[in-house]
């Protein structure tokens, strides 16, 4: 009788050690995002080109300063406001935006051709938002070229296929450069260091405008979860030169 209870007690004991409580999600911290460069209260130029410098530390993927983390991963985002009260509202909505698709795109090699607002060898994504119009339709058409390359349409550029990204994905991506790149006032860089341009003065400027500058970066999460995935932010407010 002895031996039998000991082995089942042994057995209950494996068991019990064998169940392994899942990750908690909750335990994944966010990254800790620096905007070092430009500082806070800077002044800018109109029409100039302002140097940025972010830094970036996570408990799991790294720090920036050992070259952990991806540069293309890294997000600035700018915004020109004419009104200055409409800070609270704008920030809320980058901080509270995950711009997923252009983290998609960033990772491909979207943006070794385009950018925002200039054009580099292909056309830059405000120039593609002002041609098509942002309808079911047109978002379909352009995510299959996308997917199957295409050529003739900006002059005598083509566009390389992308067979790595499936036709949702390239969907989500168009869709988001359509609704995402009209605004003059709005641009976005990706990078750890790099620089953005400042737009020329509007005529109607009272002198009171600002930029803001939202720097973020999105973690893996913790191993095995990636639904525990968090974003850090930090935002910078720039003052027009008088």
């Amino acid at each position: 009788m002895r031996s039998k209870l000991v082995l089942s007690i042994g057995i209950s004991g494996l068991a019990f050690h064998g169940l392994a409580a899942p990750p908690d999600p909750a335990a994944n911290e966010p990254p800790e995002v620096t905007l070092t460069a430009p500082v806070a209260n800077a002044v800018f130029q109109w029409n100039s080109v302002v140097p940025f410098v972010i830094g970036v530390s996570d408990r799991e993927d790294g720090k920036t300063e050992f070259e952990e983390i991806a540069p293309n991963e890294v997000l600035l985002r700018t915004a020109y406001l004419p009104d200055p009260s409409q800070k609270d509202k704008v920030l809320s909505n980058l901080a509270e935006t995950d711009p997923q698709a252009l983290r998609r795109m960033s990772a491909s090699n979207c943006l070794t051709c385009h950018t925002a607002q200039t054009k580099l060898i292909g056309p830059s994504f405000d120039l593609i938002a002002g041609k098509y119009p942002d309808t079911p339709e047109t978002v379909a058409s352009l995510a299959k070229k996308v997917v199957t390359g295409s050529s003739g349409v900006w002059g005598n550029v083509q566009m390389p296929p992308h067979p790595d990204l499936k036709i949702e994905q390239a969907t989500e991506m168009v869709a988001w450069i359509l609704r995402n790149s009209s605004d003059p006032n709005q641009s976005f860089v990706v990078g750890i260091e790099g620089a953005f341009k400042t737009r020329e003065k509007p005529d109607n400027d009272a002198g009171t405008g600002i930029y803001l500058l939202m720097a973020s970066y999105m973690d893996h999460g913790l191993k095995d979860l990636p639904q525990s995935a968090k974003q850090g932010h930090h935002t910078v407010v720039l003052k027009p030169a008088r």
